[in-house]
């Protein structure tokens, strides 16, 4: 790759403000791209420094870039990002943004600029149009290829080669936020799995099974949307079942301790004391509307 020298056309006309650009190298294909649905403007790598800022009054081209080291700011039509490792934005034609390094760890990245009519179409099928940053997914390998198609950059086959890099990266990127989506929808089925399970045993394990997702996963899942585990959450909704058993039924507590699951009438006892602080026949004794 080429070092950084001069201003690109590109740049010139697609950004605003600018510094710190000195520690960038890149290839710029040399080729007329008119026939093609993809135009690349320029691949790159860029090691900023603590100064490094690009400001762009509105993008006329897609930029997508690969934080692969440090720490970086975007600001991106309003809203603000913090990006580390691993992170990928992609910003649109027509988007107002900036981004900038993080001054004491500033980030490395992998950059390419291109234009293409309907690449935001094919963003839009893996409802993709809205979203502009994209958390912990690894493209480098990716990118890595975009950097080899420098040996063909006089070539009219670069643009087919790398549209087909670039809509497989969107492939990836659809398929990542499907399944972060699938994964927090986990948390609502194993509540709703839960809700149905006061009155039958039910165990991490058999969870396990039936969503394919270990123990700690679901765990983690489950705390995260609800701010609690399984288990605690399991225990208040059977604390909440005993107490309308308690006040609305002549059920006695061990016929409720078993109705609950629990192996022993003492050992539910123990557990609804220490849970609402009275014994089962005391709450019944004080709120009974039979």
């Amino acid at each position: 790759m080429e070092k950084y020298e001069e201003y690109s056309s590109i740049r010139k006309e697609d950004i605003s403000d600018f510094r710190g650009l000195k520690k960038e190298r890149f290839f710029t294909p040399r080729i007329s791209s008119d026939i093609h649905p993809l135009e690349v403007s320029k691949v790159g790598i860029t090691n900023p420094d603590p100064d490094y800022y690009i400001k762009r009054s509105q993008s006329r081209c897609f930029v997508l870039e690969y934080v692969v080291s440090g720490r970086g700011h975007l600001k991106v039509n309003g809203e603000k990002y913090v990006l580390g490792a691993n992170d990928v934005y992609l910003i649109h034609p027509g988007d107002k943004c900036e981004y900038y390094s993080d001054k004491k760890h500033p980030y490395q990245k992998y950059w390419i600029n291109f234009r293409s009519y309907f690449f935001a179409d094919f963003l839009k099928t893996y409802k993709l149009g809205q979203q502009r940053v994209f958390r912990n997914i690894d493209i480098s390998e990716d990118f890595k290829r975009l950097f080899a198609l420098e040996q063909i950059a006089d070539s009219d086959d670069l643009c087919l080669y790398a549209s087909a890099i670039l809509y497989e990266i969107a492939f990836k990127l659809g398929i990542h936020v499907k399944e972060k989506n699938t994964v927090s929808s986990i948390a609502a089925r194993v509540k709703s799995e839960l809700e149905h399970s006061i009155d039958v045993p039910v165990a991490l394990e058999s969870l396990e099974k039936k969503f394919y997702r270990t123990k700690s996963d679901i765990i983690k899942q489950f705390k995260k949307a609800y701010g609690t585990t399984p288990h605690a959450y399991l225990l208040s909704l059977r604390v909440q079942a005993a107490k309308n058993l308690l006040a609305n039924t002549k059920k006695t507590t061990k016929e409720i301790a078993e109705y609950l699951c629990y192996s022993s009438e003492y050992h539910f006892s123990n557990m609804f004391k220490s849970k609402v602080g009275v014994s089962p026949k005391e709450y019944r004794k004080n709120n009974s509307q039979i």
